[in-house]
This record gives structure tokens, C-alpha cells and sequence, in this order.
């Protein structure tokens, strides 16, 4: 079983709509998804609660307990799902430090900005003392200008960096307050080849991390 925090120590990254959305990525490729959602406002659970349809995704409320965490992870072996996404807190927190262990990755998600890569560097030490796997996600770029390039010249020396960020687009905000993806939301939106892509950069870092191999 796959699983994946996504986790930064700075709020307003955009957590939540990277964790909703590739979990419907995962989903349509016929994964089982479960989310735990470790963030006391509950975003990713009340999106997964206003969904018609679970379509191979659930989400459940974790409370920020070690213990409830490794629970939830036992729960979803048993329960044969494929992919375990946790969505955490925007802030250091002990529990991070405690429970990253667990991760067949970490997703770490940056917005273009200088106080945003300063601030990931926190994370970036607590991850690499645990010597846990982890890529960078470049979130919430502006659709033009040179920020995308400028953050990943900044992170690639720390780790990899996804080669397509997520532009900031109407669909994702749209896309949530529907309890959708936004290739559930408009099919022909360009943040569906942008997630699609993000998806399978992401999935095969993790294997190559996994083995401990360079990825290119």
C-alpha cells in the first residue's frame, strides 16, 4: 500500500486541493483511496462529504494522535486500499516529527514565494533527518511570468521538484466546493492534464525513491 503525507509547516499552500485531487487521479486509474485528515478544519473530509458518489474514495477524520494515525493505517491494510493519503496541519507540529516514519513518500507542496521557500525549510530538515523520501510540488503559480523556475531552481538543490507545478485556475477552487476533482468538474480544463501529469511524476519518483535510485 501506497502512502503519502502531504505536508508543509506553512499554511495556504494549496494541501488540500493537491490531496483531493490526486486522489481522484488515483481512483480513476481503479486505486482504492482512503484520505486521513489530519487538519482540525476538516477541509478534505467536508469536500469528501458534499461528493454524490464516493467513486473508490473515502475519507476519514484522524485525530492528531500517533496512535490514531497508526490506526488508521492498520485499518486500511485490512480494508484492501491501495493508496493512503494524509492530509496534515499547516504548522510544525510534534506529530509531524513523529509520524512521517510511516510514509512511502512526502509529498511537500511550495507556493512560488520567498517567505514560502524559506518556510519549507523547516520541513525539508525534520525529512531529512528522518531520511524519509520526499519530492517538492510547486503550487499556486500565477499563469505567467518566471516564478515556477526561479522556486524549483531554489528546491532542486534540496530534492526533487515535480517538473509541472499547478497554475492557479478558477477549476481547482470550483472543483472543491463541489466535493469534486477537476477532471470530474470540466473534463477539457487544462488542471486536468496538469494533475494527470503531477500524478504520474509523483508515482514513479516514489518507486525510484524507494529503491533508492536517481530519477531524471
Amino acid at each position: 500500500m501506497q502512502i503519502w503525507f502531504v505536508i508543509t509547516q506553512k499554511g495556504g499552500a494549496g494541501k488540500t486541493t493537491v490531496v483531493t485531487n490526486l486522489a481522484v487521479c488515483a481512483a480513476e486509474q481503479n486505486k482504492k483511496v482512503l484520505i486521513g485528515d489530519l487538519d482540525p478544519q476538516e477541509t478534505t473530509v467536508k469536500w469528501w462529504q458534499s461528493r454524490e458518489e464516493d467513486k473508490g474514495i473515502q475519507a476519514v477524520k484522524v485525530p492528531q494522535n500517533v496512535d490514531q494515525v497508526k490506526k488508521v493505517l492498520d485499518v486500511a491494510k485490512l480494508k484492501g486500499f491501495d493508496l493512503l493519503i494524509f492530509d496534515t496541519v499547516g504548522q510544525d507540529t510534534r506529530l509531524h516529527n513523529a509520524i512521517i516514519e510511516l510514509a512511502t513518500l512526502c509529498i511537500v507542496p511550495c507556493q512560488p514565494s520567498l517567505p514560502d521557500i524559506r518556510a519549507v525549510k523547516s520541513t525539508i530538515g525534520m525529512l531529512e533527518k528522518k531520511d524519509v523520501p520526499f519530492v517538492f510540488l510547486i503550487t499556486r503559480c500565477p499563469p505567467v511570468g518566471h516564478e515556477f523556475e526561479k522556486t524549483k531552481q531554489g528546491l532542486s538543490a534540496h530534492g526533487l521538484v515535480c517538473p509541472t507545478p499547478t497554475i492557479e485556475r478558477k477549476a481547482y477552487k470550483n472543483a472543491y466546493a463541489l466535493g469534486l476533482g477537476v477532471s470530474e468538474y470540466d473534463p477539457k480544463d487544462k488542471a486536468v492534464l496538469e494533475m494527470n501529469h503531477i500524478f504520474q511524476w509523483i508515482t514513479k519518483a516514489e518507486s525510484k525513491l524507494t529503491n533508492r535510485e536517481v530519477i531524471r
